[in-house]
């Protein structure tokens, strides 16, 4: 399976609300708040979480939440914007393959993972955006235009490639589920031959 590797960007001190840099524990801690978030919105609404699920689930207190997040939605989107960083790597998902249909594959393969292991978070984000927050938005126009990059390296560089690129990217990111038809539409959009076997 393919990695997707997260941003080569360099990494920013953690801050905490009051603005203290977080040291290696604190980290930690911050991390385990996200990932309890992540597993709560897999089973539930991001409005109906509140800081006493998070922290139940963490086996900490509310203060040490706040000492992170002044709220579960910006710790969503603290979850969100790693997403958008994240989303980087599907850009070379298909770079060093034998062909444009192994290619291809790559992406689809790359852009599958990337959904399995982030569904909860991009449904929060796709939702968000939806109701025109900006902050979301551009989170995910960021994840949309990393995967339309990795789509649109496999063809020529032309205007048709990069909007069949766009649409072919909303669409894997929107159902990924089926990667038969993927591969026959996105090789298809992209390259605009039928994939080889």
């Amino acid at each position: 399976m393919l990695d997707v590797a997260k941003s080569d960007a360099p990494k920013v001190k953690l801050r905490t609300v009051d603005k203290r840099v977080a040291g290696r524990r604190a980290t930690e801690t911050r991390d385990r708040i996200l990932e309890a978030l992540t597993d709560l919105l897999g089973s539930m609404s991001y409005r109906n979480v509140r800081v006493t699920d998070v922290v139940r689930e963490v086996g900490t207190s509310p203060a040490t939440f706040y000492q992170y997040f002044p709220d579960v939605e910006t710790a969503v989107l603290a979850l969100a914007t790693d997403l958008g960083k994240e989303s980087a790597g599907i850009k070379t998902a298909g770079s060093g393959a034998r062909n444009a249909t192994a290619a291809v594959d790559q992406v689809i393969t790359g852009v599958g993972a990337f959904v399995k292991k982030n569904e909860p978070i991009l449904r929060v984000t796709d939702t968000a955006a939806a109701e025109g927050d900006k902050r979301f938005q551009k989170v995910r126009a960021t994840v949309l235009a990393n995967v339309a990059s990795g789509l649109a390296v496999q063809g020529a560089q032309t205007k048709e490639i990069a909007g069949n690129a766009d649409v072919l990217a909303a669409m894997l990111l929107a159902n990924p589920s089926d990667p038969a038809a993927a591969r026959r539409l996105v090789h298809q959009g992209i390259t605009g031959r039928k994939p080889t076997a």
